[in-house]
Parts: C-alpha cells; sequence; structure tokens
C-alpha cells in the first residue's frame, strides 16, 4: 500500500483539567481531552467515545515512487491525556489485515509526527528540515505481530527464517532485532525528506485492534521527558502534528 502523508497544518492543543479549557482554533484542529481516571491504553475502549474525533484526508505523496495511489483515503484521530501520559487513537478502513512483508507488497502501518520541542515555525509536512526536524512514532502490523509471537515471515518465506543470521554474533542479532520488530512502535527523527534515521531507544508503546474491516491503533508516551529532542506536550499549549 502506498504512503500517504496528510499534507494539512494540523494541530492539538493539550487541554488542562478544567471544564472550560480553550477550543483549539481551525477545522482540523485536534483537542487532547483530560482524562481524570487514566489514559485508555487500549484501542477497544469504550471510553474513547468520550474524546473529541477529527477525521484527516490524505493526500498521495507526489515525491517517491510509487507517486500517489494507495487505498486508504481518511484517518481518525482522537487523543487524552490524564497529566501524566499521553495516548493517541489512530483508526482507518481497511478491507484486509496485511501483517506480512514481500517481494511487492506492503505490511499496514500507521505514523505520527511532532516537530522537536516548541518550534515558532511548523515543520515542514515532508518530513520536516534541516532548522525544524521532526520525531515521527510509526507503528507497524508486521512488528506488532512479531512483538505479540504472530510472525508470518516464515509463511511467506519458509526456507529464510533463521539461515540469515548468526547467533552467535550479539551486534548481528540486535541489528536483525531492528529489521524485524521487536517492538511495535518505532522512533524516527527527520530533517527533511530522504532523512530518516531511527532513534536508538524508544519511549512509545503502542497497541492495536482490527475488527470488521478497521484497524485502530493507540500510540502512547509519557507528557513530558528529559530529552530535549523529544516533542512536547504542555497542558493549554499547542503544536502542529503530521500524519501517515
Amino acid at each position: 500500500k502506498t504512503i500517504l502523508i496528510a499534507v494539512v497544518s494540523a494541530g492539538l492543543l493539550v487541554s488542562g483539567p478544567e471544564a472550560n479549557a480553550e477550543e483549539p482554533s481551525g477545522p482540523e484542529a485536534l483537542r487532547v481531552m483530560f482524562a481524570r481516571d487514566g489514559v485508555f491504553p487500549s484501542p477497544a475502549d469504550p471510553a474513547w467515545s468520550a474524546a473529541p474525533e477529527v477525521t484527516y484526508t490524505l493526500q498521495g505523496q507526489l515525491i517517491a515512487a510509487p507517486v500517489g495511489g494507495g487505498s486508504i483515503s481518511t484517518l481518525s484521530v482522537r487523543a487524552v491525556h490524564d497529566g501524566e501520559e499521553v495516548a493517541f487513537r489512530l483508526a482507518w478502513s481497511d478491507p484486509s489485515a496485511d501483517r506480512g512483508v514481500g517481494v511487492d507488497t506492503f505490511r499496514d502501518a500507521v505514523a505520527i509526527g511532532f516537530p522537536v520541542g516548541r518550534p515558532e515555525t511548523a515543520p515542514s509536512p515532508f518530513m520536516g528540515d534541516e532548522e525544524h526536524p521532526v520525531v515521527i512514532w510509526q507503528w507497524a502490523a508486521d512488528f506488532d505481530a512479531n512483538a505479540e509471537g504472530r510472525s508470518r515471515f516464515s509463511d511467506r518465506y519458509p526456507h529464510a527464517e533463521g539461515v540469515w543470521i548468526f547467533p552467535q554474533d550479539l551486534s548481528v542479532r540486535r541489528q536483525v532485532r531492528g529489521w524485524r520488530g521487536a517492538d511495535p512502535v518505532i522512533e524516527y527523527v527527520a530533517r527533511g525528506f530522504g532523512t530518516l534515521l531511527p532513534r536508538h531507544a524508544t519511549n512509545v508503546e503502542g497497541t492495536s485492534d482490527y475488527k470488521r474491516g478497521q484497524w485502530s491503533v493507540v500510540l502512547r508516551r509519557s507528557l513530558t521527558t528529559a530529552n530535549e529532542e523529544d516533542p512536547a506536550f504542555t497542558p493549554g499549549q499547542s503544536t502542529p502534528f503530521i500524519l501517515a
């Protein structure tokens, strides 16, 4: 499936616990609702229905092959925080759940990106630029399946499983862990198109649910971190974001 990028100047406002919290401006702005009893790690939790939802229209990318195309046209987002954690629920319709990779095939995936720190200028939706880097959280269905012990890699490539790594070489094992996915979420940093690099450590957790032709994925992280290169989320303040 072709990667699609939401080329919109979307923004989110992290609300405080006050009932009269300021609303974000603009039709595509997303409010991160304060959840007094904690965030909802499960995408199937009915409590998510209380959080405001915004549906974004995705635009086909026009930079790399395959240009344009793709079958997913919209992505719906809800968000909550409890003062300690922030969680985003990303949902989209898809008639099939693709959890494997192969030649000329793609696994299902979704990503959300934020500017590093608190820039005065919104970064480019095409993975930022040198002056305005972005951090991207990507959930991938094959990594999710691997993390739960449901990998279908050997089904697609029965003769490749276990023959192209050297178990005695710990550095190679760590590399393969990254390629094949031991966690469902990878964090990247980008300073423009073609500069995407994985971060050495991820602070983001992800959970997923696929039912009746719809994926829903929750990505969550501590509201604040000690890393100055992490996205900043502060109640009462807003930040732009991008989707893919």
